[in-house]
C-alpha cells in the first residue's frame, strides 16, 4: 500500500477532525479532561505529529480547572549532564524542538464542559508523513486481539521476530499494524514476568501443601482466575486450628498489610488465649479488597476450622468486609476494632475535647439513652452535620460505642494495644520486596515468635 493510499485511509477514519480549522477547534467543547486529551490525539494523527499531556491547575478546592496538551516536540532537553567526564552512557538524539503547538484548556463552571483557551497549530519542524504517523508512540496501540494472537503464536513455538513480519502481512503492511517490533517484545517481556510471578504464587502453594508431611493437620486452600492465576490463599497450621477451637470465639482480622511484591492484600487472623497473649489463626492472601474476595475468605475459613463460628468479629471499618461478615457471620457480632476506630478519629479530629469524648463513647460503660444525648450535643456544638466521617461513625455506633457493646465478651479486643502490637510486629517480618513465598516462609518466623511469647510468658509466672 502506498503512502497515499494510507494518508487517504487516515482522512477516512480521521474526518472529524482532519479539515477542522483553528475557529472550528475553538468551538469544541468537551466533558472531560480525557475526551480533550483523545481529541487532540487524534488531530495529532491526523496531522503527522505526536501529543503528551503537559501542566494542569486547580481550585482552591483541588478540583481540575486547566489543562494543557503539547505537541511531543514541545521544550528542550534538559542539557546538564551532556559534558559530564564521567557520563557513561552515549547522547540519545535530540527529539525536541520547542515547538510551540499546543491545545490549553479550562472548565466552563456555570455550562460544566471544557473549552478551549488557546490553541496553536503552527509546528517548528516536519510533520510526519501519515504512511509513517504509527511510528509515533502514542499512537502505537496493541489491541486485546492483537495480544490474544500473539500469546496463540508464541504458543505454538513461533519465534517473537517473526510473529510481526506475519502480523503486518495479515493487516496489510507495517503502516496498519499499530504497533512495531519492539513493542511486541515489550509486550513478550511482560508476559514472561508475568508468568514468573505466577510461578511465584505456585512455588508458595507447593511449600504449604508441602508442609502437610510434618504437620498433618496444616491446610492451605487457594482459588485462581480463569487465566489460571492465584486469586485468594489461605493457610493455617496444625497448632492454629487447635487454638482455633479453644480460643475462636472471639475472631479479629486485620487487611491493612500490603508489604509484598504484588500488592495484595494480606489479612492475619488473631485471638486471645487463656493466658491472655495474642494467638495466631492463620493467614489469608486476597485477590483484591472487594466484598467476593473477603466472603471467599471467611467461607473457607469456616471450613479449615471445621465449621466453628465464632460469637464476636472485631475487623476494621473496611465497607466490603463488614458486608462479607454480614453475609457469612450473620449471627456474629461485628465489632470494630478500637485501635482502628481512635486512628479514625486522630485523622479526622483536631479539637482535644471532642477527641477525648469519641475515648469516652469507646470504652466507658454508659446507657444508650446516655450516649445518644451526647452525641447529638457534640454534633450540635461541633457542626458535624455536614461530615461524611461523623455521619458513617454514627451509622456505625452499634459496632464500636461500647453503650452498644458493653456485656459482650471481646477477649479484650476492646483495646487498642493488641491489634497494634501484631501491626508493628508483622512490619519487621515484612517487606514491599517480598515474593509470596518469601512472605509465607516470614510468617511461620511471626508464628513461631509469638508462640515464643507465650511459652516464656506462662513459664516466667
Amino acid at each position: 500500500m502506498g503512502g497515499q493510499d494510507v494518508a487517504d485511509e487516515f482522512l477516512g477514519e480521521y474526518e472529524d477532525v482532519a479539515t477542522l480549522d483553528v475557529d472550528d477547534i475553538k468551538r469544541m467543547r468537551w466533558d472531560s479532561v480525557d475526551a480533550a486529551y483523545e481529541f487532540y490525539r487524534r488531530l495529532g494523527m491526523c496531522h503527522g505529529f505526536g501529543v503528551r499531556k503537559g501542566d494542569s491547575g486547580k481550585d482552591c478546592r483541588g478540583n481540575l480547572i486547566r489543562y494543557r496538551f503539547f505537541c511531543n516536540k514541545e521544550g528542550l532537553r534538559d542539557g546538564r549532564h551532556n559534558d559530564r567526564v564521567d557520563r557513561r552512557r552515549a547522547h540519545k538524539p535530540e527529539t525536541r524542538t520547542n515547538c510551540e503547538a499546543k491545545l490549553s484548556i479550562y472548565f466552563d463552571k456555570i455550562e460544566r464542559c471544557w473549552k478551549v483557551r488557546k490553541v496553536a497549530t503552527e509546528h517548528n519542524h516536519d510533520l510526519t508523513p501519515a504512511s509513517m504517523v504509527h511510528l509515533i508512540a502514542n499512537h502505537r496501540e496493541m489491541t486485546d486481539a492483537a495480544k490474544a494472537q500473539i500469546d496463540g503464536l508464541h504458543a505454538s513455538g513461533i519465534a517473537t521476530s517473526k510473529i510481526v513480519g506475519y502480523m503486518a502481512g495479515m493487516a496489510g503492511g507495517y503502516s496498519l499494524l499499530g504497533f512495531l517490533k519492539k513493542d511486541v517484545y515489550n509486550y513478550a517481556d511482560r508476559t514472561r514476568r508475568a508468568n514468573i510471578s505466577d510461578g511465584d504464587a505456585n512455588a508458595a502453594v507447593v511449600y504449604l501443601e508441602g508442609k502437610a508431611g510434618s504437620d498433618p493437620m496444616s491446610v492451605a486452600r487457594y482459588s485462581v482466575t480463569k487465566d489460571a492465576r492465584l486469586a485468594n490463599l489461605i493457610w493455617a497450621n496444625g497448632a492454629s486450628r487447635v487454638d482455633y477451637q479453644h480460643f475462636g470465639d472471639v475472631l479479629a482480622f486485620d487487611s491493612t498489610y500490603k508489604k509484598n511484591k504484588y500488592k495484595k492484600p494480606l489479612v492475619i487472623f488473631l485471638g486471645s488465649n487463656n493466658h491472655k497473649q495474642t494467638t495466631i489463626f492463620g493467614f489469608g492472601l486476597l485477590f483484591d479488597e472487594s466484598v467476593s474476595s473477603y466472603k471467599w475468605m471467611l467461607e473457607n475459613l469456616l471450613e479449615v476450622m471445621c465449621m466453628k463460628k465464632p460469637f464476636v468479629v472485631v475487623t476494621d471499618g473496611d465497607k466490603a468486609i463488614i458486608k462479607a461478615v454480614r453475609s457469612v457471620l450473620p449471627d456474629s457480632t461485628h465489632r470494630l476494632c478500637a485501635w482502628h476506630i481512635e486512628k479514625n478519629v486522630t485523622s479526622n479530629v483536631k479539637d482535644a475535647v471532642l477527641r477525648s469524648s469519641f475515648r469516652r463513647w469507646l470504652y466507658v460503660d454508659m446507657e444508650i439513652e446516655e450516649f445518644e444525648m451526647e452525641w447529638e450535643r457534640a454534633v450540635a456544638e461541633y457542626d458535624l452535620y455536614d461530615k461524611e466521617w461523623a455521619t458513617q461513625m454514627y451509622e456505625r455506633r452499634m459496632m464500636w460505642a461500647n453503650a452498644y457493646l458493653q456485656g459482650k465478651f471481646c477477649a479484650s479486643f476492646r483495646t487498642t494495644s493488641r491489634c497494634e502490637g501484631v501491626n508493628a510486629f508483622v512490619k519487621k517480618f515484612s517487606k514491599t520486596t517480598h515474593t509470596i513465598l518469601e512472605l509465607v516462609q516470614n510468617l511461620e518466623l511471626v508464628v513461631r515468635e509469638y508462640r515464643n511469647k507465650d511459652y516464656y510468658s506462662t513459664s516466667t509466672q
